[in-house]
């Protein structure tokens, strides 16, 4: 039991839904795997990169490839996915580009993301809110919980410090539009995913990881807590 598969099963049900009809599929940032394994288990021939892959085992459709997705040179792909690592990418407009020369006329770039600028400072009061609490109740590893500072949002600003910068939600839409038709642009709860990678390993793990993803939700939906989610979807002419 592994409360992190909620995490990857969003992510699977959110590519799925956009990849009918579509055969060859490159994952860029596939960490260990699980994500393109699923989406192979579904019949997808899937190419999965990452700059460190974790010396994964053989799966069922699925080739996977250690490298720089700006070099790579294979292709071309029905469809490029990024999971959680476009943010990642730079210069941005070079990942852009590349993702444009990989993909055949018609092909989909797929951007399962979170937008750094999104939280408000009410959202991030829940959040720190549910990381302090999971911690209290030692479900959830200190060192886990992002260090205090002067207020909640230098405090998010802090935790996600990058050289060079992370690329926020406005950037990336922008540079993903400059290039491709955009077909659908989405908020979506992406927090939970934060404390659910580090739950137990129990029914108990995976019970605490569905009500805060649940509560996330509710949140979106009635308007108390911001969306920092991302998903993007756009189609090369």
């Amino acid at each position: 039991m592994n409360p992190y598969q909620l995490a990857i099963g969003q992510t699977v049900s959110f590519l799925g839904d956009m990849l009918r009809g579509r055969h060859h599929v490159l994952e860029v940032g596939c960490g260990r795997g699980e994500v393109a394994r699923r989406l192979g288990a579904q019949g997808l021939r899937v190419t999965a990169l990452d700059v460190a892959l974790p010396d994964p085992a053989p799966a069922a459709n699925v080739t996977f490839v250690e490298g720089d997705f700006l070099r790579y040179d294979a292709g071309p792909f029905d469809a490029i996915a990024f999971t959680s690592s476009l943010h990642h990418i730079s210069p941005l407009a070079a990942a852009i580009d590349r993702a444009h020369d990989l993909l055949a006329p018609g092909g989909l770039v797929i951007a399962d993301e979170f937008d750094l600028d999104a939280p408000s400072p009410e959202t991030l009061r829940w959040y720190y809110d549910v990381q302090e609490l999971l911690a209290a109740a030692e479900v959830l590893p200190r060192e886990h919980v992002d260090p205090p500072a002067a207020d909640v949002l230098q405090r998010w600003r802090l935790a996600h410090h990058h050289e060079p910068p992370l690329h926020t939600g406005v950037e990336m839409r922008r540079a993903i539009a400059e290039r491709f038709d955009l077909r659908d642009v989405h908020g979506a709860a992406y927090l939970y995913r934060y404390v659910t990678r580090h739950l137990p390993h129990d029914a108990r793990g995976v019970a605490i990881a569905q009500h805060v993803y649940s509560t996330e939700r509710r949140g979106i939906t009635d308007g108390s807590l911001s969306a920092v989610g991302l998903g993007i979807v756009a189609a090369r002419a």
